[in-house]
């Protein structure tokens, strides 16, 4: 079946054999509207089956192919298709809050996503706009919006953020019929240079100290294998001993149950170095060794349940044997940074689990590993979306303070061109340390 597109004004549909190409666009044949403002022609036929069709600009392209599938679409339902006005009469129209609470129960994304469309949109956009309705507001309203939250202090991060919700909710009212395009289009604002929180080895292993010992080894997940938080909190034994310095990716922990990754290119085979393979045994050994029969019977006086049989295969587990949750997670990172800076080690305030994450991602690209390499580290479907999401995150690696050798720590070799200490092994560090005068 081919693909739904708005009517191309620039070229023929049927160019015959051997008519030259265009010179802008290869492959193509122009026609003789080539170069009109209104390149994009969406068609339909009305009930009368008569052609009609509309007309927009060169940059326009899914406008023109939005207000195309709404006008078909309210055609074969039997409804007014409106040839030469997108919107629906302002009487069935319905308002801003009203219809994000439509989009949302509509919306087919990740129930993260929708969560956190929830957030932005109920929260920074139904205060100002809720009560008007969704034809009502003009290109110019939505874009003094955005200045209005700015001065308010919202940083570009979450303007932007706000910008793709809204967007996004806009795009579906146009299929809905109640816009002739989408406002939201030609407003640019920018991503922002990301929150600035910059880890080194010293704060990664001062986290590992202080945090409490039964999620030690999720910190070094997300330090060297660059897991998210809820990733790690979802690795099984079967992910860590299936493969000999290997690890699987294959699913995270939500509220305490299996779903799936974030993407299909977050699934992976990760190389496991014996740093954090020597971690794993030794938290296996303490934390996960089975239950005697006297500390069964404790648990069952003290009215706590037996320790379910689907959290069995679970690395990281809490004090009652239960999957760890976000909020716990995040409770006991902020604690590990109060204690870490109690000590005299300056972690950055504003530092989360997920900056252990960009951490991973600016120690590989900072020791020179190839770009690629470094994309199937973070497992991103795209290489551009590394470089984009993570290319600000340069900066020096204090190698001396890391706890083992690049090989030891990424199970991978280590790129040419390394400083000498970030060849040093575990073991002459550990040497070197015990040697130091107290």
């Amino acid at each position: 079946m081919a693909k739904e597109e708005p009517y191309d004004r620039w070229h023929k549909s049927r160019p015959r054999a051997g008519e030259p190409e265009c010179r802008e666009h290869p492959g193509l044949v122009p026609s003789g509207e080539h170069g009109c403002e209104k390149r994009w022609q969406a068609r339909w036929r009305d009930e009368n089956g008569r052609q009609r069709s509309k007309n927009f600009p060169k940059n326009k392209k899914t406008a023109a192919l939005a207000f195309q599938r709404s006008q078909r679409a309210a055609v074969e339902e039997g409804r007014d298709p409106f040839p030469h006005r997108g919107r629906k009469s302002s009487s069935g129209t319905p308002t801003i809050a009203e219809y994000i609470e439509t989009f949302l129960s509509r919306h087919e994304g990740r129930e993260g996503t929708v969560k956190t469309y929830g957030y932005r949109l109920r929260g920074k956009v139904v205060p100002v706009l809720g009560s008007r309705l969704v034809g009502d507001v003009k290109r110019g309203e939505y874009r003094d919006f955005f200045t209005e939250i700015k001065a308010e202090g919202i940083p570009d991060t979450t303007r932007s953020g706000v910008k793709k919700a809204l967007s996004a909710m806009l795009s579906m009212a146009v299929e809905d019929g109640y816009l002739e395009g989408n406002p939201m289009s030609g407003i640019r604002l920018p991503k922002g240079s990301g929150r600035g929180v910059r880890l080194a080895w010293k704060h990664v292993i001062a986290l590992a100290e202080e945090i409490d010992p039964r999620y030690e080894l999720l910190i070094w997940y997300g330090a060297l294998q660059a897991l998210r938080s809820m990733e790690a909190a979802g690795v099984r034994r079967p992910d860590m001993e299936t493969a000999a310095g290997k690890q699987l990716v294959e699913e995270q922990r939500q509220r305490g149950k299996a779903v799936p990754l974030k993407t299909e290119a977050s699934q992976a085979v990760l190389d496991v170095g014996s740093f954090l393979l020597d971690k794993y045994k030794a938290h296996m050994a303490r934390w996960r060794a089975p239950l005697s029969t006297a500390a069964l019977r404790k648990r069952e006086k003290r009215g706590l349940p037996p320790v379910p049989e689907e959290y069995g295969d679970l690395v990281t587990v809490t004090r009652y044997w239960t999957p760890v949750r976000e909020n716990a997670l995040c409770r006991a990172f902020d604690l590990a940074k109060e204690r870490a800076r109690v000590r005299g080690v300056e972690i950055p305030k504003k530092a989360t689990f997920r900056d252990l994450r960009h951490f991973a991602d600016a120690v590989l690209v900072a020791s020179g590993l190839e770009p690629r390499k470094v994309q199937a580290r973070m497992r991103h479907a795209r290489l551009a979306e590394t470089l984009d999401t993570y290319g600000y995150l340069v900066w020096e690696v204090d190698w001396e303070n890391a706890p083992a050798s690049f090989e030891e720590l990424y199970g991978i070799a280590a790129p040419a061109g390394l400083p000498e200490v970030a060849l040093t092994p575990r073991a002459e560090r550990e040497r070197r340390s015990s040697q130091r005068p107290r």
